[in-house]
């Protein structure tokens, strides 16, 4: 039965249904995913979709129980509308649900199998079917409403004695009470959810501003800060916080909603978040997070020789400053009886640390660059034996990838940084060469690590020649998009998935491997992630480019499903 279920749940949020089923999802839901099956159909055509081998290989497995199953048609899932999952947490248990539309509930009830009919209740035109607080399955003939739950375990732990009380015979332990009770509780939930009448998730202001029609799929987060709250209210460690008189009604994370949204474009997959800081840790957020890279950093930066790149602008000494004050919120909130503890723990961190001293020796600028991958002989010792075991020690020779990168990072405070590089010399973590430094690091380091302090920068290098040149204003910089891409975000993460698929030695791979990766390169192109701050909003973007002369990206991205074993 659980089989069925896991297909059910697969072609669900693969494929998506369900028509106006927000009605049944209570105003008062903290999170709810919503997968768009009309738009994600009108990218792959089921009858496509149902080509792929994975997918035929999952209703080959149906198909063995149930021979009438020949495709996802036969399932009776109404496949043209929307799929929603919410998650809705109490004290006492957490409740998770997916609400699916049906189309014919007649192929939908010859799921079940003999044993799973007889485990179901029907009254009037509704369907029940239980196992225990995992799974429960509500029906009519037009919804389908799938239901779970996660006990808390502060809830029945405080509650032992009580719940014990309730066991059905002295063989019954605790964790089979807490089971059938939790049980019991899911399954009278998804009997107020299928009877549900009230206000709805639509009269949520946040959540319709969430909806976006070109988006194949939602994530709305109510409150993130006060989801993750509830995450531990539910977990092991909300009891060991009872017995310190922890807080859990506090929002202590700063955060308010959230949304992320997945899009399959013509040439592009692209990922979305916006979450919200509230008005107490806005002011902080944006003193660490308003910088921009420092201009200087592209004298150094040639963007038509990356693989990949990594970019960071950020406020070390606004950190290092509001640190102390986030922290003594978020652990003096949680630990009420400890606020004065966390509040001197804070201000000694501020005492110990000079905040203005540590953000002039690190800024917090920060520019990782992958320049090449580059193939080496690597000499290792192996051993043959002869015919009769004696053991002889052999030297071999195989080529090893080996990264190729620049590191800068911002400094103005070059004098305290060449104390600590003397000290480096005098310890042997250094050795002088000229006018920079070679760093001395195991000898199984695949390569060499060169450093300069230059230019109110460190900059670290396993290239010497790269060094050198750095040295002498001989870097051929270039500018551009990538340029502006950095300058426009507080991060910025780049891969030129092409060509760095191309570094990987054809040695490495096996027959199965290298088509892999002769696909991902004929279709694959760069990825970008991005980060920033925007009045009360962080940012954050996800794509990944995909070939023109696709269909769509969705339809790239699940070709590479034949790939999977």
């Amino acid at each position: 039965m659980k089989k069925i279920i896991l297909t059910i749940t697969l072609i669900a949020t693969t494929i998506s249904f369900a028509q106006s089923l927000e009605s049944k999802i209570p105003a008062s839901t903290k999170v709810v995913i919503t997968v768009d099956g009309n738009r994600l159909l009108e990218l792959v055509p089921l009858t496509e979709f149902e080509n792929y081998s994975v997918i035929k290989e999952i209703i080959k497995e149906v198909k063995e129980d149930k021979p009438h199953i020949n495709g996802v048609s036969d399932l009776g899932l109404d496949v043209n509308s929307d799929a929603f999952y919410f998650y809705q947490p109490t004290d006492s248990i957490t409740y998770y649900v997916g609400l699916i539309k049906l189309n014919n509930r007649v192929a939908f009830e010859k799921l079940l199998d003999e044993s799973g009919k007889k485990k179901v209740v029907r009254e009037g035109n509704v369907s029940h079917y239980s196992e225990d607080s995992d799974l429960n399955m509500m029906w009519n003939d037009n919804i389908l409403i799938l239901s779970g739950g996660m006990p808390s375990y502060s809830y029945f732990s405080s509650n032992r004695e009580r719940f014990e009380a309730q066991a059905l015979n002295e063989d019954e332990g605790f964790y089979e009470i807490k089971n059938r009770v939790a049980g019991t509780w899911v399954a009278n939930y998804a009997k107020q959810l299928f009877n549900y009448n009230g206000a709805s998730i639509v009269s949520n202001q946040s959540y319709l501003k969430s909806k976006d029609s070109k988006a194949s799929a939602t994530l709305w987060i109510n409150n993130y800060g006060g989801m993750m709250n509830d995450m531990m209210n539910s977990s092991f460690y909300s009891a060991m916080g009872s017995s310190m008189n922890m807080n859990n009604d506090n929002n202590r994370l700063g955060f308010g909603s959230m949304v992320a949204q997945l899009y399959f474009e013509e040439d592009k997959v692209r990922m979305t978040s916006e979450m919200e800081v509230n008005d107490k840790w806005q002011k902080a957020f944006k003193k660490m997070y308003a910088s921009k890279l420092d201009k200087s950093f592209f004298k150094y930066f040639n963007e038509n020789d990356v693989l990949s790149y990594a970019s960071f602008a950020i406020n070390t000494e606004a950190v290092l400053d509001e640190y102390p004050r986030l922290m003594s919120e978020i652990y003096g909130g949680m630990l009420p009886e400890y606020n004065e503890e966390t509040s001197v723990a804070a201000d000694l961190f501020s005492l110990i640390l000079d905040e203005e001293a540590v953000g002039e020796l690190i800024t917090g600028d920060m520019l990782f660059v992958l320049n090449d991958v580059i193939e080496k002989d690597i000499t290792y010792t192996t051993y043959e034996y002869d015919d009769d075991y004696n053991e002889t020690e052999v030297k071999k020779t195989k080529k090893e990838a080996s990264p190729d990168f620049t590191i800068m990072i911002g400094s103005e405070n070059e004098k305290l940084l060449f104390r600590l590089i003397r000290l480096g010399v005098k310890h042997e973590a250094f050795e002088t060469k000229k006018n920079y430094y070679k760093l001395n690091l195991p000898s199984k380091t695949p390569f060499d690590l060169f450093a300069v302090i230059k230019d109110e920068k460190i900059f670290l290098t396993t290239s010497e020649k790269r060094l050198t040149d750095i040295i002498s204003n001989r870097v051929a910089a270039k500018g551009g998009a990538h340029k502006k891409l950095i300058r426009k975000n507080s991060s910025v993460f780049y891969m030129d998935i092409d060509r760095l698929i191309s570094k990987i030695p054809e040695s490495e791979l096996s027959k199965s491997e290298k088509e892999f990766a002769d696909y991902a390169k004929d279709n694959l192109k760069d990825a970008y992630l991005t980060g920033k701050m925007k009045g009360s909003i962080i940012y954050s973007e996800f794509i990944i480019e995909t070939e023109k002369n696709r269909k769509n990206s969705l339809k790239v991205l699940l070709d590479f499903l034949e790939f999977v074993d």
